[in-house]
């Protein structure tokens, strides 16, 4: 009996030890639900949730995930990121003509003018998989929601 007690007492203590130290995840389920609104008269493809730790040192890249994406010629696109309030980073969404991001097709962030849009908006003129990233500005820690929609024209 008592050894059962102490297993389940290490346990326990264990698993609250890794789970207030373990930060891989953020509460995106309302952030989510705001977003869906966003799209409109578009229809959802896919949603991203992301958290990325901040970027570690200055000369390194800003953390980021990658996925693939299809898109079809002709139909219009929007993608729309909406970050949480409880970390600082704001989410930038880059679209890539493909996985080896050889070439940006568009982007939430212009670095010349250092303006961050909440969507970006776009008629794809190929067919073929594309590549999406998901990063947050100036690499700062955060957590956020990505949302791929579409329309035929």
């Amino acid at each position: 009996m008592f050894a059962r007690t102490l297993l389940l007492s290490v346990a326990a203590a264990t698993t609250l030890l890794l789970t207030s130290s373990f930060k891989d995840k953020c509460e995106s389920d309302g952030i989510y639900q705001k977003a869906l609104t966003k799209i409109r008269d578009f229809n959802l493809i896919k949603d991203y949730r992301v958290y990325l730790k901040r970027q570690k040192k200055a000369d390194e890249p800003a953390p980021a995930l990658y996925f693939p994406i299809t898109l079809n010629r002709g139909e219009k696109y929007r993608f729309y990121g909406l970050e949480t309030p409880e970390y600082e980073g704001k989410i930038v969404i880059t679209i890539y003509n493909n996985m080896k991001r050889e070439f940006q097709v568009a982007t939430t962030y212009n670095k010349t003018t250092k303006t961050k849009y909440e969507a970006i908006e776009f008629k794809s003129s190929t067919t073929g998989t594309f590549c999406i990233g998901f990063t947050f500005l100036d690499g700062k820690e955060g957590c956020g929601v990505g949302i791929a929609s579409f329309r035929k024209e």
